[in-house]
């Protein structure tokens, strides 16, 4: 016979579901005979509870508390708050990042504790802390890198950009000894987040712009344009440019994708097959795949030759352009 493991669910019968489990009812007879019981002691039968004594009742809880709780978590939160020469002395090497058991801490405490809270105020505190600890160790990532030729000075800036890595953008750069071209390349990883990044950006771009220099931000990516363009009347004075798609030569490309580079076969190949191939390949002819904004030509007059992907019109109106895997762009295909 099949067993079929059906607790009850709902935040209210973790308990009933513990105590039906660990009384054998793994089947379809017990969450029943729990739910018409319950049905019947709030619709008819509750003065009954009344006898019922209440150390029965806690001694139900502290089973339920007792098999529900992840005991193993303790010396995990434990070896968190210790130095790494003690957790090596007592053989504690599980162990969570630290802030992680400052949160568990935090959170259960403020659920009885002081007067007035509860798990709702428990919990939007464990969230906050949880947000300042992310928004720190980005701060971390944040860096630039800078380089100076042909009397133009380039700042590579690589990390995120918001509220936290503004101020030190902001240092970084100097229009009384910077040159008269500057400019500011954003890596892939680099994003603009908020306000505060677009803020920094105007106030460089107005400082260099007092003192006669030209500063230009380069290679933006598309979320980060679009967050210019919907603040376009506070950064009057920014000037930048958009990172461009790269279009990729894949030379000898056959029917059965054998010689396709590594690394591009499987997504390539994905796309390929998804979308169809043209049937004629003698390099007299171009041929032209269009579907939304995956645009992918095959053939040249150079020969037999596959480039992949091109920017469409339809690229600029969407949020999700399909894509292969030889462009910058984060959507798949």
């Amino acid at each position: 016979m099949r067993v079929l493991r059906m607790p009850l669910s709902g935040n209210a019968m973790i308990g009933l579901s513990t105590v039906n489990c660990l009384n054998g009812g793994k089947g379809r007879l017990g969450p029943c005979v729990t739910a018409l019981g319950i049905m019947a002691c709030v619709m008819g039968a509750y003065p009954l509870l009344n006898f019922i004594p209440v150390a029965a009742l806690a001694g139900i809880m502290l089973v339920v508390v007792f098999h529900t709780f992840k005991w193993f978590t303790i010396p995990m939160i434990l070896a968190a708050l210790l130095p790494r020469s003690l957790r090596n002395k007592l053989s504690l090497q599980r162990k969570v990042p630290r802030i992680d058991a400052l949160v568990i801490i935090i959170v259960t405490i403020l659920c009885k504790w002081p007067a007035g809270t509860n798990i709702a105020v428990a919990v939007g505190v464990g969230v906050a802390i949880c947000s300042m600890s992310y928004a720190w160790r980005s701060a971390d990532t944040f860096e630039v890198i800078v380089s100076e030729e042909n009397e133009i000075k380039t700042y590579f800036v690589h990390g995120p950009f918001f509220f936290t890595s503004a101020n030190r953008f902001l240092k970084i750069l100097n229009a009384d000894t910077d040159p008269e071209v500057v400019e500011v390349v954003f890596s892939e990883a680099t994003s603009l987040f908020d306000y505060s990044a677009m803020q920094a950006m105007n106030k460089i771009s107005a400082e260099y712009k007092s003192k006669g220099k030209q500063i230009l931000f380069k290679s933006l990516c598309s979320k980060s344009t679009k967050l210019l363009m919907k603040a376009q009347h506070l950064m009057a004075e920014t000037e930048y440019t958009e990172r461009d798609m790269e279009v990729v030569n894949l030379k000898g490309v056959e029917d059965d994708l054998g010689d396709i580079p590594e690394g591009l076969h499987g997504d390539l190949g994905l796309a390929l097959e998804k979308f169809g191939v043209p049937n004629h390949r003698n390099g007299s002819k171009e041929s032209v795949v269009n579907h939304d904004d995956l645009r992918v030509v095959v053939g040249s007059n150079d020969g037999d030759l596959l480039k992949a992907p091109t920017r469409s019109v339809s690229r600029m109106n969407k949020k999700s352009p399909g894509c292969i895997m030889v462009c910058p762009c984060t959507g798949g295909v």
